[in-house]
């Protein structure tokens, strides 16, 4: 009869993090080594943090509820610190008005984040109008909320023997402001898919995820970056290959089709108007002209004005946009007094500052290029996916708040440990109290706060997230240091990387 061997030992964080360890003791003492927590019983570890994930989630709720109900006026979404762009963009998109997203109001997401805002805004056309946005709202909560617990769960199996890590995610106080700040959970939920089939040796699946992610919202495409950083130190460039091209087809396959039935809108007198019809019906006519991003109109009062293909729109705002209020652009200009393009004509692009956002970014990303070659072992892939969202969120020209947790299953992957962890949580809660009675002032001088306190806490926020990018860097250049490796392991989130390179192997 064949032994059947015993399932690996989990990693209790109370035995390796102080916090956990003390917080343990609190509640009556850490379990003790004759603890049977390796069996299959009701409450495993996946399941109690997708019961922590759940109570985090609710609490999000609750924390939006007064702008779920309340009347927006006098700063009330600021003041009671619940404003969440999806009540707010069920009426600035068209939804409350029953438009498709990007065939009759260019929606300023990609095209699977409008489609999960469509179905949605139907799903609640049954009830009486002057419940639909509460409606939507809690149907997008709860769609939402299955994401997180996506999340929570691929994070714990990404996590190996450390599946308590994903508490990280599951107890963060940045899920309870930010869960549904915005719609950043579905295309979470896609990129933890892709990177658990990558852990699990499937190249193509993982691509088809991480492309529907990045076709929900842009920044999954980034963590490329990393894969080919690591299969090309790991000469595993096939694996790498097969996921990058799935990646960019699920893309195309997902966003053309939408791109061709889009007709153009341009923004006249404050509101979006049709200009120019959908490229499907002029290519016949202009041949490949007709798919062009932009077109030129002469509106019937004799104005020239340029149209943009409503799918399009996601990226032309991105372009267009200046120094958002959360980013270290906006400090620096705030300091100088001036922005760094002066005199742009209305809607051209801040080629200057997108020049130094560019620049910046990739200086950071060779500095990770370089650090994922010359450590002398191989980085885990967490922990370079961890630095390149950092260096792409203190670098970008925009950083909204809900953008941060991103970082979440991220960090719990790359850094798990809760004392650093709780400085950044502090610090992402003081933005977005500052930002909101800055907002307060912004509208009603005389209230609310200066615009100072804000940046002072942006500037803080951002030196904290460096500081933790700096704790990272040390694991990788000193292995002994990394929490996750002490244990023996090599990388659980790696797939073909894992066991790659043997435990002292330099290469």
């Amino acid at each position: 009869m064949t032994a059947v061997a015993p399932p690996p030992e989990l990693v209790l964080p109370s035995s390796d993090d102080p916090v956990a360890a003390g917080a343990a003791n609190a509640l009556g003492g850490a379990p003790g080594r004759h603890a049977r927590l390796g069996e299959r019983r009701l409450w495993t570890p996946v399941r109690v943090l997708v019961a922590l994930t759940l109570l985090a989630c609710t609490l999000g709720f609750l924390q939006k509820a007064p702008c779920r109900t309340g009347v927006w006026q006098d700063e009330f979404q600021y003041t009671h610190l619940c404003y969440t762009d999806v009540f707010a963009l069920y009426f600035a998109e068209g939804l409350s008005a029953d438009k498709t997203p990007y065939l009759e109001h260019p929606v300023e997401y990609p095209v699977v984040m409008g489609a999960a805002m469509y179905v949605a805004a139907k799903a609640v056309q049954p009830f009486a109008p002057e419940d639909r946005p509460k409606q939507f709202y809690d149907l997008t909560w709860a769609m939402l909320t299955a994401c997180a617990v996506v999340v929570v769960v691929t994070t714990a199996r990404l996590a190996g023997r450390r599946p308590w890590d994903a508490a990280l995610f599951a107890l963060a106080p940045v899920l309870v402001l930010h869960g549904t700040t915005n719609w950043d959970l579905i295309a979470m939920a896609f990129a933890g898919g892709g990177l658990l089939a990558w852990a699990g040796r499937r190249p193509a699946l993982a691509g088809l995820l991480l492309g529907l992610a990045t076709a929900t919202k842009l920044y999954p495409a980034l963590f490329l970056v990393p894969l080919a950083l690591l299969c090309l130190r790991a000469k595993r460039l096939r694996s790498f290959s097969t996921t990058a091209v799935a990646t960019v087809l699920t893309v195309v396959a997902v966003t053309l089709p939408v791109y061709l039935v889009s007709p153009y809108f341009a923004d006249i007198r404050g509101g979006q108007t049709k200009v120019a019809t959908r490229p499907l019906d002029r290519i016949g006519d202009e041949g490949l002209r007709a798919l062009k991003p932009h077109v030129d109109v002469v509106l019937p009062d004799g104005t020239a004005t340029r149209g943009v293909n409503s799918v399009y729109r996601f990226f032309d705002l991105n372009s267009t946009r200046g120094a958002d209020w959360d980013s270290l652009w906006f400090a620096l200009q705030t300091k100088r007094g001036t922005p760094l393009d002066t005199n742009l004509a209305a809607g051209a692009p801040p080629h200057r500052l997108n020049m130094a956002v560019a620049a910046s970014f990739l200086a950071l990303l060779m500095g990770i290029g370089v650090l994922a070659f010359v450590a002398k072992r191989r980085p885990r892939l967490p922990q370079l996916l961890f630095l390149v969202m950092v260096a792409f969120l203190v670098t970008n020209k925009v950083f909204s708040p809900q953008y941060s947790i991103w970082l979440l299953p991220l960090y719990a992957l790359a850094l798990p440990r809760w004392r650093p962890f709780l400085v950044w949580q502090a610090t992402e809660a003081l933005v977005l109290f500052t930002r909101f009675y800055f907002f307060v002032g912004n509208d009603k001088p005389g209230q609310g706060i200066g615009v100072w306190w804000f940046l002072t806490a942006v500037v803080l926020r951002d030196l904290v997230l460096l500081g933790l990018a700096a704790l990272v860097v040390r694991d990788v250049l000193k292995p002994e240091k990394d929490t996750v490796r002490r244990d023996g392991v090599d990388d659980p989130a790696g797939g073909v990387l894992d066991g790659r390179q043997p435990v002292g192997a330099s290469s």
